[in-house]
């Protein structure tokens, strides 16, 4: 199988030849260890879609990430300023969204005519072209939540879920039909087979399982089912604890929900075995920056010994970290990660 087959098999909850593997964007990783910026290539896609090819014979996980850390430009297009911190990825350096009149003046067209966004789209489209046969292609973007917090801020958005619901929902709203609108020529023109989706300010440690129900929840589900209709697949990332709520993962119809590390894996496999694939969850920072390549290996065997069997029972599982690496992350590690999971055959574990 090739790595594309392995990962698109354990999404279809089917049985690949070895266990999956991928990292979630990686992009800062890829940017700096190329010794670029981000800024490098807001206007050069082929250069970027050059590098993003490159680094993925280097990673050697089963998805590739075009336009991972280019997460807050629909802000930029709309209107934001943005900030670039060192070793990290461009943010907005204030909230765009101060009233009811602030969002109804917003033009969502102008996220097709943003530069940045084009060469996002440019890029996917050469990557997919180049090495879309053989490795999955993932465009990240952040949920609907969370990518209303950056245009709200998200202390404000929270507590907007108390004193202002209805207009919570019509940011999260609007936010949504942001991603449908940024996503929209790649999946249109077939370049793009996966969406990837990051939903942080979703996470347990901001908001109770009622709100995640009522103002993350809806929108997520109305994505993965509008992506699952036109053949594409949808990776799902809350970063946090999420434990009180994996009953209720399933139903965003994603079809691979990635844990954070702080999730017990023992536990997400009981409460998720057999509805959902399930990715994840060694401590990016820990365990893959901090920690010598042999012991990167043995955690990436431990992980696969408890979620790898679930095969057996028809679950599955694919070994990811628990979120973005940091940039800093030694190659080494990012070796003896993979590599843990291209020596294990399916067939060992079950």
């Amino acid at each position: 199988m090739t790595p594309k087959e392995v990962i698109l098999t354990a999404m279809e909850m089917r049985t690949p030849d070895r266990i999956p593997v991928t990292f979630f964007g990686g992009g800062m990783w890829t940017i700096f260890n190329t010794g670029n910026t981000f800024q490098t290539f807001e206007d050069r896609p082929d250069e970027y879609a050059e590098v993003i090819i490159e680094m993925s014979g280097k990673m050697r996980g089963d998805v590739v990430y075009p336009g991972s850390g280019y997460n807050n430009y629909p802000g930029a297009a709309l209107g934001g300023e943005m900030k670039y911190p060192r070793n990290s990825a461009p943010e907005l350096s204030k909230p765009i969204v101060s009233s009811p009149e602030d969002l109804e003046q917003l033009e969502i067209e102008k996220i097709d005519e943003y530069p940045v966004i084009d060469t996002i789209r440019k890029a996917t489209k050469i990557v997919s072209e180049r090495i879309g046969d053989r490795y999955l292609v993932a465009t990240t973007q952040w949920g609907p939540f969370t990518l209303a917090g950056q245009f709200r801020g998200a202390e404000r958005l929270l507590i907007d879920l108390y004193k202002k619901p209805d207009f919570a929902r019509s940011v999260v709203e609007f936010a949504k039909e942001c991603i449908v609108r940024f996503y929209r020529p790649m999946v249109e023109e077939g370049y793009l087979e996966c969406v990837s989706i990051a939903d942080p300010t979703a996470a347990g440690d901001l908001v109770s399982p009622k709100h995640f129900r009522e103002f993350a929840l809806p929108y997520l589900r109305e994505l993965a089912d509008l992506y699952r209709k036109m053949g594409v697949k949808t990776i799902l990332h809350i970063c946090g604890d999420t434990s009180d709520r994996l009953e209720i993962m399933p139903e965003s119809h994603a079809h691979l929900f990635s844990l954070d590390h702080r999730v017990d894996l023992k536990l997400a496999v009981e409460k998720l075995k057999g509805k959902i694939c399930i990715g994840g969850n060694l401590d990016p920072v820990t365990v893959l920056h901090d920690s010598k390549p042999e012991d990167v290996y043995a955690k990436a065997k431990e992980a696969i010994e408890i979620a790898g069997r679930q095969y057996r029972e028809g679950g599955a599982y694919v070994l990811m970290p628990g979120c973005d690496i940091p940039a800093t992350v030694p190659y080494e590690n990012i070796r003896a990660f993979t590599q843990a999971a291209y020596d294990t055959s399916i067939q060992g574990l079950v």
